[in-house]
């Protein structure tokens, strides 16, 4: 039996066959954006064509069913359905920089993660203000993640995990915070109902199988993506960490249990299996700033990462700087007193010698690549997936 893996990224959707033991095939497909002015937004029916298309690419790419679809998401998008699923919005990104004040002070302790002044209560604050008809009889909220899941098997449910920037649920006693729904004027019922990463949803809607895609495939909870590449990576120990270089530099690790500290983002990660919950640092949106640099001296062709790292390997000026500078600047933010033996690099930049050198030499440990790359965080939602399915 083969798995799907899916990483609902914030710039781009990628997936991956996997047969259990190696990946079959994989895939991916941009996200296009809709900007005006501060909003920053996504056609929910593009969205579900593409990643529907997506899904079925790579069931085709296989000689066996397709046991069971799971995704890890860049989750905090928002979207307004009625009862059927129909969008009564687009898709409002985490990227949108249409800001609100917070709901209380007590909001970093309560959901896990500070409070950023966007994601979903943000967003259904300022839609309650502005266009209060989208909330009309027969409403229901949801992320991209689990709107997509909807359509699969017909259940809206969302994993503790990527629950977390929805900034709705109490991530101590994993329910959606009351005081938080009375102030958006919501019931629990409008929302998907939370479980575990590795629950069965429900299984492939019939409209939507075919070929290796069956009735008997099963939708599987994921996770928020940086977890998921963890899981993929085997980053299990206190030791050790997780650096995802993407629109966001974020990393992750391990801890004995729930910290809420300044600065930190709190996931459930292990701790229905007995395991440790994961911390994560992150520096947001440092890939758009280092993409516009790079663009901005080497053009915009295909080879402009490989000259940015020739360039700083082979000189003091300023590709160098700009590398070791963005290295300081992330030490400092993510866990400046920890210390690992080892780091796993995922994603964009992790691919360069250059990026790994001035790692390696800032954090004084062993430095590996993750053997997935882009695709780590679908394949540790395909392993979530397969787990969800031997339960």
């Amino acid at each position: 039996m083969n798995f799907i893996g899916l990483d609902l990224g914030t710039g781009a959707v990628k997936g991956v066959l996997w047969d259990g033991g190696k990946v079959v095939a994989e895939a991916s497909v941009e996200v296009e954006f809709i900007r005006e002015g501060d909003a920053v937004e996504i056609d929910p029916d593009a969205y579900r064509d593409d990643v529907l298309g997506l899904i079925r690419r790579l069931a085709a790419a296989g000689d066996a069913p397709v046991a069971g679809i799971a995704m890890c998401a860049a989750s905090g998008n928002t979207l307004v359905t009625g009862a059927d699923g129909t969008p009564r919005t687009r898709i409002v990104s985490w990227l949108d920089n249409r800001k609100e004040p917070s709901p209380d002070e007590n909001i970093h302790e309560v959901v896990g993660w500070p409070w950023p002044q966007g994601f979903p209560f943000a967003h259904l604050l300022r839609m309650r203000r502005e266009t209060p008809e989208v909330f009309a009889p027969g409403f229901r909220v949801c992320m991209n993640n689990d709107y997509i899941q909807f359509l699969l098997c017909g259940e809206f449910a969302l994993d503790h995990s990527s629950a977390t920037p929805y900034y709705l649920q109490d991530q101590k006693n994993f329910r959606y915070h009351r005081p938080y729904l009375k102030m958006l004027g919501l019931r629990e019922e409008q929302l998907s109902r939370l479980v575990p990463s590795g629950t069965v949803i429900g299984t492939l809607r019939p409209v939507v199988a075919a070929g290796n895609l069956t009735p008997e495939t099963r939708i599987v909870a994921g996770s928020f993506d940086h977890p998921s590449a963890a899981r993929a990576c085997g980053i299990f120990r206190e030791d050790e960490m997780l650096l995802s270089c993407g629109t966001s530099w974020v990393g992750f690790r391990p801890v004995r249990e729930r910290r809420i500290v300044p600065g930190s983002l709190a996931d459930p990660y292990l701790c229905f299996e007995g395991g440790n919950w994961g911390e994560i640092r992150s520096w947001g949106k440092v890939g758009l700033t280092l993409e516009a640099w790079i663009v901005e001296r080497y053009g915009d062709a295909p080879d402009r990462y490989r000259r940015f790292g020739d360039e700083a390997l082979a000189s003091d000026g300023p590709a160098r700087t700009k590398m070791i500078d963005t290295v300081k600047t992330f030490r400092a933010k993510a866990f400046p007193e920890a210390r690992f033996a080892r780091i796993v690099l995922a994603g964009g930049p992790s691919e360069s010698p250059a990026w790994r050198k001035f790692l390696a030499e800032s954090w004084q440990c062993r430095i590996e690549l993750s053997p997935y790359k882009k695709y780590t965080g679908a394949v540790g939602a395909a392993m979530l997936a397969k787990k969800g399915c031997e339960k």
